[in-house]
């Protein structure tokens, strides 16, 4: 049963509110970003994530893959930053 809360509350962060967050309020987010974790890369993938690149003209979310090349490491590290990131949130550690 833990397992079935877990898969919908990630759902729901990962989906709709950082999302919102990071678009109505990018200030708001950066800072909380860098509140819930000390890890340089965790930080840069979730801002990446779900707010985007401040460098680009059009500022918008951007895929693992585009991360991983801003990043310079592989997508599969992309997603295990992002994860442990989302399960920072939902355990509040």
């Amino acid at each position: 049963m833990e397992a079935v809360k877990y898969k919908i509350i990630s759902f729901w962060l990962t989906h709709f509110f950082l999302r919102r967050i990071a678009k109505r309020y990018p200030d708001f987010f950066k800072k909380w970003v860098y509140d819930i974790t000390d890890n340089r890369l965790e930080r840069r993938v979730a801002i990446f994530r779900y707010y985007g690149d401040d460098e680009d003209e059009d500022v918008h979310p951007l895929k693992f893959y585009k991360i991983a090349d801003k990043l310079n490491t592989v997508e599969r590290n992309v997603y295990l930053y992002h994860q442990n990131f989302i399960n920072r949130l939902i355990s509040g550690i």
